[in-house]
């Protein structure tokens, strides 16, 4: 296949879900190329480092803005699971582009440690975490999910982060039993994730299936079964799917104002049109059927209260 029409194909896994062994390379395809890199950046990140969905105080937030509000929400969430400090060290899992990283070691002046399979985004990560003076603070290690954690893990953090990320685990058990593992005594597992709604069959989640990398789209029912089949405690879930609708507009507005700049870094015009093409099938479906989900887990391990 040439160099252009990969281009376009980068990212579109258009009437496809992947078997387990297949998720991890298409993770690394839809987040690892230049077109991606610049896509994200734009459009989920409003020019910041964040990669994730967004919460909105008002009609005048942007992308940027509510995803600077899932991140403080994160970070409350965290401390109130299991009380944060300096001496805290918090696993950050598929931590990207490494903004919710940095914003751990500003508020709380703690060791983040990020594990991303993507080198790009990994170095992305670190190179603006010493910009932002926490480059002691942060490390990220190179690695894949759903091959397990280092052994050298085992009961290292006192807590683990994550903002979808999960919707790529190919085995979401194996990973909980994993992340149980690596907690200290007492720990927290903090994470949201996009989800289908419970009732919602994958036939409807299309808009999303076709551009990530997923094996099957997981419901808050099933993750707050998970956690208590994993022995994780006092699991709570706060549902936040009303503001997916705004965050799919607030995407779409964001192509449309830098559609110049991203074709300019490398967007061809046909990456940015299938990317349209899904948003906008995004905001029908969960306009008329609200078949997407999204919000905030939180849960512990046995141990200690503080």
């Amino acid at each position: 296949m040439s160099t252009a029409a990969n281009a376009v194909c980068e990212g579109d896994f258009k009437d496809r879900q992947f078997s387990e062994a297949e998720v991890s390379r298409k993770v690394v395809e839809q987040y690892d190329g230049k077109q991606a890199r610049v896509f994200y950046k734009y459009v989920m990140g409003g020019g910041g480092m964040d990669i994730h969905y967004g919460c909105f105080r008002s009609e005048k937030d942007s992308v940027f803005e509510a995803s600077k509000a899932t991140n403080d929400r994160l970070m409350c969430c965290l401390d109130w699971a299991f009380p944060m400090s300096k001496t805290s060290y918090v696993l950050d899992l598929g931590s990207g582009h490494g903004g919710l990283s940095h914003e751990i070691a500003k508020r709380f002046g703690c060791k983040v440690m990020g594990i991303n399979i993507s080198p790009e985004q990994n170095k992305m990560n670190m190179d603006e975490a010493n910009k932002e003076g926490v480059g002691e603070l942060v490390d990220v290690t190179l690695g894949d999910i759903n091959s397990g954690l280092p052994t050298e893990w085992t009961n290292t953090f006192t807590h683990v982060v994550s903002c979808e990320v999960l919707c790529h685990a190919a085995d979401k058990s194996a990973l909980f039993k994993e992340l149980k593992r690596v907690l200290k005594p007492g720990g927290a597992f903090v994470f949201t994730d996009i989800m289908g709604a419970d009732g919602a069959d994958e036939v409807a989640l299309k808009a999303f299936t076709d551009r990530n990398a997923t094996s099957k789209m997981a419901r808050p029912s099933e993750y707050l079964q998970l956690l208590e089949d994993n022995d994780f405690k006092h699991c709570s879930y706060l549902d936040f799917s009303q503001h997916l609708l705004c965050y799919y507009r607030s995407m779409l507005n964001q192509i449309k104002k830098n559609y110049d700049a991203m074709v300019s870094e490398g967007c061809s015009e046909e990456y940015l049109a299938k990317w349209t093409d899904t948003l906008e099938d995004r905001v029908e479906m969960q306009r008329e059927k609200s078949v997407f989900a999204w919000g905030f887990f939180s849960s512990r391990i046995d141990g200690p209260l503080y």
